[in-house]
């Protein structure tokens, strides 16, 4: 079933309820607060929203698995952000302390930033019904480091916070991260000396 885009035509905040207005053929859907994915937003008149269609008993029409169109930075998100900024501090905090590669806060950084964006991109396609981005490749990003950035986007986007799986993997992935970060610090002589054994070896 195709996703619809419709506009809030009316709300009312004390009850949770009001009623979407199709695009497509100016049909009024009913609406309720639990049917919208980002809880954190209060629904307004005028927000441009995509939703699907059930039908109820009683054959009337009701908006669910609701998502807004453009979702903005709020301050419920500053801890979010907090998490994600003070990893990549404390990366490059140790970078500077030299238990860890120098470049690697930027490497962690950049490939954020990629995922952010992959975030973004794939909820667009989303909400389109257009070609989606792997999930694997999510993941992947994830655990080359990208998590804080996926971090975000997953809260602002409100985007793969409700598919338990993708959630487990996804967690997976950045205590690996994590951990094989912390790993490295505590053994980095004895690896630094195995990567040299075996490209020594390699040469003879």
């Amino acid at each position: 079933m195709l996703r619809r885009n419709g506009t809030v035509i009316s709300w009312n905040a004390d009850k949770g309820y009001g009623f979407i207005q199709s695009a497509n053929n100016q049909q009024q859907f009913f609406a309720h607060i639990t049917a919208f994915s980002n809880r954190r937003r209060q629904p307004a008149i005028g927000d441009h929203v995509t939703f699907m269609e059930q039908r109820q008993a009683d054959n009337k029409h009701r908006a669910i698995d609701i998502d807004y169109v453009h979702t903005k930075l709020s301050f419920a998100l500053l801890p979010i952000l907090t998490i994600a900024v003070a990893y990549i501090a404390v990366i490059a905090y140790l970078g500077l302390l030299g238990y860890l590669p120098v470049q690697l806060w930027l490497i962690f950084t950049f490939v954020s930033v990629i995922a952010y964006v992959f975030y973004a991109l794939d909820k667009k396609a989303a909400l389109n019904n257009k070609r989606r981005t792997p999930e694997d490749w999510l993941q992947f990003l994830a655990l080359m480091g990208g998590w804080p950035g996926a971090l975000i986007a997953q809260q602002q986007f409100r985007h793969k916070t409700r598919k338990t799986s993708f959630r487990v993997v996804f967690y997976l992935a950045v205590l690996i991260n994590i951990a094989t970060i912390t790993f490295y610090i505590l053994e980095k002589d004895t690896i630094i000396q195995w990567i040299k054994s075996t490209l020594g070896a390699i040469r003879l």
